[in-house]
């Protein structure tokens, strides 16, 4: 028996999970990410079932030699939940949720996605919400270290402004305890750190405690609203003066792609749509909505339902399952949506090469600009206005270099215009892309990983302690989109 064949044995013989290997259902289920084009097999994949099983597998993966990421909901926008060769450690079995009525604050072991949360929390804590993910297939480990911005954001915080307490298993295989009065200085540094420094780079996030809310209103009002793309100079430039002032408690989505023609669902308009999402009154947020409603968009829905439902309504379209996808990101500062950056988008998405591409912001400052307390992680983007995501989507791999291309080209339109990156839509083709994620926090992000991980065992194309660079230039290289690893 081989030594690899011996060490799996050993290891499967003290799991409480299991090993699924190359073949297995549970190998091909780990590996359906939401993402077609990001299909990378790995040797092993361990499904971890409790903190015990994490520890063993870290040292597996040592004694091995073999890198390892972790796989929580599977939406990492790269892939780098997977790699080739090495070990997946896959959290999904893991998904306890606890609530404490007292400190309305809920305990989740982080193999839960949002659905999990939203449905304990409907069932168990009505009203309360927490402050999670819009597409309710995403998992919380990624989404919360990463920032995250709920609907709610502009009223409560970010996702991680959220987060009270972290359990993570470090590259020792230690299971530390972080908070930000945590007895020892490295916990209270990677607590800082694991609240927008991004996944997978200081240890295995196995449980979290967040801070859950009362709503304003028992209803949040949610919409769309829609113009045809043509009117985008008129109308972007007009909901731009209006999102900018509203009050915090709206959060108003931007959206430019292809929507069904109310007259005719088989034929699809470009389009750019609002999503506003109001925390309060029903009426209160439709007053708030008349200058875009005067603008007279060609279709209109407004719903009252509670937020988790309305996050569930609006979270499926955003999906890209078994397509082939590749995202780009930016983000917009004080100067918002002006006038050569929507032409920028009009001619991007005249041009897109698959109608299925679209481009989409969410609307930030309130809450995010002002978090409560003055230790909120390291998240660099908080008074930026907009943060921006291109979806390119496509079916036919073959399509994979004109899309991308057209993506790419896209993005350096606009590049003058952004102000950084958002790490939650990691692309292995953006340019410094540190820096551009992290910010002024780089230095002491790359201190905190140096010190909770000195060998480096959390790595992957881009960790925060990566020197790797894209290079740009024609024909465009498009391996660092293939691979986890550098």
């Amino acid at each position: 028996m081989s030594g690899h064949h011996r060490a799996v044995d050993a290891l499967a013989r003290r799991l409480s999970g299991y090993v699924c290997e190359p073949g297995s259902p549970d190998y091909v289920r780990v590996m359906e990410i939401d993402n077609g084009r990001t299909r990378t097999p790995p040797a092993y994949v361990v499904r971890a079932n409790s903190v015990a099983d994490v520890a063993l597998t870290l040292a597996f993966a040592r004694e091995l030699e073999l890198p390892m990421t972790v796989r929580g909901g599977g939406h990492s926008a790269a892939g780098y939940c997977l790699n080739r060769g090495g070990v997946v450690l896959d959290l999904g079995l893991m998904k306890a949720v606890a609530l404490d009525r007292d400190t309305q604050r809920l305990r989740v072991q982080m193999g839960a996605i949002w659905s999990d949360v939203y449905g304990y929390v409907a069932r168990h804590a009505t009203p309360l919400i927490p402050i999670g993910g819009g597409c309710l297939t995403v998992g919380l480990p990624g989404f919360l270290q990463g920032g995250g911005y709920s609907f709610v954001s502009r009223s409560y915080g970010l996702g991680s402004d959220n987060v009270t307490e972290i359990k993570l298993v470090d590259a020792a295989g230690r299971l530390r305890t972080l908070t930000a009065d945590a007895p020892d200085q490295a916990d209270r540094d990677l607590f800082w750190a694991c609240r927008g420094g991004g996944g997978g780079n200081f240890g295995v996030a196995v449980e979290m405690t967040l801070q859950l809310h009362t709503p304003a209103a028992a209803t949040v009002m949610g919409g769309e609203l829609s113009y045809p793309l043509e009117r985008a100079q008129e109308v972007i430039a007009a909901y731009d003066a209006w999102a900018k002032d509203v009050p915090q408690a709206m959060a108003a989505y931007g959206y430019v792609g292809r929507d069904p023609d109310p007259a005719d669902p088989t034929r699809k308009l470009p389009t750019f749509r609002i999503t506003p999402v109001f925390n309060g009154e029903y009426a209160d947020g439709v007053d708030l909505l008349q200058p875009m409603l005067r603008l007279q968009p060609f279709n209109v829905s407004i719903y009252s339902m509670p937020l988790p439902t309305w996050e569930a309504t609006i979270g499926k379209s955003t999906l890209v399952g078994d397509r082939q996808a590749y995202i780009r990101s930016g983000v917009i500062g004080e100067d918002g949506w002006r006038s050569d950056m929507i032409e920028a988008v009009q001619d991007a998405m005249g041009n897109a090469p698959s109608p299925d591409s679209f481009v989409v912001w969410t609307h930030g400052r309130g809450k995010v600009l002002h978090p409560d307390g003055d230790n909120h992680g390291p998240y660099p983007h908080r008074d930026k206005r907009y943060v921006f995501e291109l979806k390119a989507i496509w079916t036919d791999p073959a399509d994979t270099r004109t899309n991308v291309e057209w993506a790419v080209d896209f993005g350096e339109a606009l590049s003058a215009d952004f102000q950084g990156a958002y790490v939650n839509y990691i692309d292995p083709l953006q340019k410094d892309w540190a820096v551009a994620y992290y910010g002024d926090n780089l230095a002491r992000l790359r201190a905190i990983k140096a010190a909770a991980d000195p060998t480096g065992f959390f790595r992957f194309q881009q960790s925060v302690d990566s020197t790797f660079e894209p290079d740009l230039s024609r024909p465009l290289d498009l391996s660092p989109i293939n691979r986890t690893l550098v």
